[in-house]
């Protein structure tokens, strides 16, 4: 019995001691991978830093984890400095919390979600900032004049700014499409896709072809010569000369995805010979796609869209879960929505800013600090645009007239409420190239009548109206300005211009429409005068809207017909010109022939106030457009929703 016992202890030790050595063996193998491994990362991370490769990553297994090794890849210039930084601001702090939904309000329906052929300012703000604007590099949040890392890594750019490589991140995903899996037709887009150079080619192609309707975009790459693919990953721009808009135009460069735009919604590829008419009106055009931090849900008319954060994004995640679009152009209803809470975050018109923030009582919600408001500058300008190929409104006597006729300092103290500032032409008005020198125009109905009587415009037959014969026929001096519907301060504003024009002899009428009704009346040139608003950039190329060669293409963001070969040489001279100090001289050139032109009667550089309930936490606007731009917004779980 002993020795039995005995033995068995034996065979028990002898088990646990190769039990053990096994252990150690396979502890000193993992280390010796390990160190490896970093011996390999400490190398190539040193190559990089000296320009001569750029990380690829590869998943394999140490310990039964994923680890991220660096293979080295050749750049096609390292001796270039790469042009990108990275960005300094943070999405998410330490202390954010995630989760919820951002209910917010929009005031239009978008007429497409194609950001291709689509130059729509609601949908820029609204959608293509969270889910499709993804481009090679992006400004800085911190500061707008250094480029950031976005879908690229690194740029190389030659010295005589013609030729531009474009390195791509890897493992960057398109959005799932929305589409109905269940009936199994679209099972030719099923699984993951990446993001490659051949959707860079892809929508290059698409821009330059002819038969795409994408005016205002194209004529940014109109010196763009070729796209060459070196490979899935690297991608060059060469442009045919140097122009400062082949920086911005290449560097912000925005993807789609071939697999998607480039068929039909059978999965067959698109006849190349009408390729660009069934872009126009592709299968998908009423959803949105890309590889942004939100990804498309639903859209309904008129009621909703709603985007919910993509789990599978490349970069730095927002913390809200999701964000619910309501639809509707009524801006008093959005004011009750906010106070109802059924909106998180919303805008307050001038008469609602009036009546809660100006005149509220101390019980209100917008006084008791349960909803915060903030004033903030908008890139954004107003104005009234005058059809120059109208018999009338293409004399710029007239325009003049009608530009002094308008009472502004009235209009933006009492309607405006002082949301904004007396604005003189097309540049922004706290850029450096935004001409000081040039005065508003003033409120001068005597001055107005003495331009009409110079232009010949008189009242001959004692009706009230002015009248010249024009085209061998009497002509009154009659014409209707197109507005969008649903502002008051609009409809306030209008009436009394409306008013004053009538004391000297002119007869306005008005035609309020909705947005998509007013967006095919510019693109078709059909309308007498016209009440709007253009946001501008940081650094803003005056071409797309003012250039002579823009005023006969159809969809051109060129509505007015807008046509001057002075100010067309300085757009071009800008276009090709570096030095900033020179850019500013050109531009205030350009501002001062837009102002004594007079083809729009510029408002104001508007400002808004933002309202939003004091669970919403890291509210503060951004210097660049969207101004609201809510990535960086959490809900505070100490102060919990009631809805």
């Amino acid at each position: 019995m002993h020795k039995e016992n005995l033995g068995e202890k034996l065979v028990s030790y002898a088990f646990f001691i190769l039990l053990f050595i096994f252990v150690i063996f396979n502890i000193v193998q993992m280390n010796n991978v390990e160190k490896r491994y970093i011996e390999i990362r400490d190398k190539l991370e040193d190559l990089e830093k000296r320009g001569i490769a750029r990380s690829t990553t590869v998943t394999t297994s140490v310990s039964n984890a994923p680890v991220k090794q660096k293979t080295a890849v050749k750049y096609l210039h390292p001796e270039v400095k790469n042009f990108l930084s990275d960005e300094t601001f943070k999405v998410r702090l330490p202390e954010t919390k995630q989760g919820g939904i951002l209910h917010r309000w929009m005031p239009a329906d978008p007429k497409s979600f194609n950001t291709i052929t689509s130059n729509d300012g609601t949908l820029n703000q609204y959608v293509n900032a969270y889910v499709n604007s993804e481009s090679f590099a992006t400004r800085s949040l911190d500061n707008p004049d250094k480029w950031v890392k976005c879908l690229a890594d690194r740029i190389e750019i030659t010295d005589d700014y013609k030729e531009y490589t474009i390195y791509l991140k890897q493992g960057v995903k398109w959005h799932t499409p929305k589409v109905d899996w269940k009936s199994g037709k679209y099972d030719w887009l099923k699984g993951d896709h990446e993001l490659t150079a051949k959707d860079v080619k892809f929508t290059v192609d698409v821009i330059k072809n002819p038969q795409v309707e994408c005016p205002a975009l194209r004529n940014y790459y109109d010196d763009l010569d070729k796209v060459e693919i070196i490979d899935d990953y690297t991608v060059v721009f060469k442009w045919k000369k140097k122009t400062y808009n082949s920086l911005s135009f290449t560097v912000g460069f925005n993807p789609i995805p071939e697999f998607i735009y480039g068929y039909d919604s059978d999965g067959k590829p698109f006849d190349k010979s009408v390729f660009g008419l069934k872009f126009n009106n592709h299968w998908y055009n009423m959803k949105s796609i890309g590889c942004g931090p939100y990804e498309f849900v639903s859209y309904v008319q008129g009621a909703s869209l709603v985007l919910k954060r993509f789990e599978d994004y490349y970069g730095e995640k927002p913390a809200i879960d999701e964000i619910d679009y309501q639809i509707f152009p009524d801006q008093k209803q959005n004011l009750l929505k906010i106070k109802s809470r059924d909106l998180d975050f919303g805008v307050l018109y001038p008469t609602d800013y009036r009546e809660e923030i100006m005149n509220g009582n101390s019980t209100s919600p917008f006084k008791n600090g349960d909803i915060i408001n903030k004033t903030y500058d908008e890139m954004v300008y107003t104005y009234f645009g005058w059809n120059m190929e109208h018999k009338i409104l293409k004399d710029k006597k007239v325009r003049w007239a009608l530009s002094y006729a308008l009472n502004l300092d009235y209009m933006l103290k009492d309607i405006f409420l002082d949301l904004g500032e007396r604005t003189t032409g097309p540049i922004y008005i706290k850029s450096t190239g935004y001409d000081k020198s040039l005065e508003p125009i003033p409120f001068d109905l005597d001055k107005a009548a003495e331009m009409l009587n110079q232009a010949g415009w008189v009242d001959t037959d004692g009706d009230g109206v002015r009248d010249k014969i024009l085209d061998g026929q009497k002509t009154d001096l009659e014409f209707t300005m197109l507005t969008t519907s649903g502002s008051p301060e609009w409809d306030a504003a209008q009436t009394i211009y409306r008013e004053d024009l009538q004391k000297i002899g002119v007869k306005m009428n008005i035609s309020e429409v909705d947005w998509a009704v007013m967006q095919k009346k510019l693109e078709g040139k059909d309308f007498d005068a016209m009440g709007g608003a253009w946001g501008t950039a940081w650094d803003a190329d005056p071409y797309q809207i003012w250039h002579s060669s823009q005023a006969s293409i159809p969809n051109s963001s060129n509505h007015i017909s807008y046509r001057n070969p002075e100010a067309d040489k300085i757009i071009e001279k800008m276009r090709n010109t570096f030095d900033q100090n020179e850019r500013n001289k050109l531009s205030k050139e350009f501002h001062k022939i837009i102002y004594d032109d007079q083809p729009y009667t510029f408002m104001f550089a508007r400002k808004r106030c933002a309202v939003w309930w004091n669970n919403l936490e890291r509210v503060h606007f951004m210097l660049l457009r969207p101004h609201d731009d809510s990535r960086p917004w959490y809900f505070s779980n100490d102060k919990p929703v009631q809805r």
